[in-house]
């Protein structure tokens, strides 16, 4: 059994790990899509979030060498099989893309 202060270190592992990939999403292009393993992705680095059942978008703010924070970053995250591995797909997203998700969401529970 892990102890408290383990746990705590692989949390901020898997922080560390998504925020590392987020980074390198963020560094090339607009239609860039990066996969990570699933264990290491944790989808608490976002300030907000909007959950489906196997995807969601996420708002990202990058912190910079000074610790200021750059313009929110919406980020659209999915999880998927590749293989035999359980991956999670990142990809860059719109704020257009984000409200587009909520209507449908939205429109998805009134009609229930």
């Amino acid at each position: 059994m892990k102890t408290e202060k383990e746990r705590k270190n692989d949390i901020k592992t898997m922080k560390w790990r998504t925020e590392n990939e987020l980074h390198t999403l963020l560094s090339v292009g607009r239609d860039a899509v990066i996969t990570m393993e699933k264990e290491r992705f944790t989808p608490s680095v976002f300030s907000e979030i909007r959950y489906g059942e196997k995807e969601g978008i996420g708002i990202y703010y990058p912190v910079y060498r000074d610790g200021s924070c750059a313009e929110a970053q919406y980020i659209k995250f999915s999880y998927a099989k590749y293989g035999k591995e359980d991956v999670v797909v990142l990809e860059r997203a719109s704020e257009e893309e984000m409200e587009e998700y909520d209507k449908e969401r939205l429109g998805h529970l009134l009609r229930r």
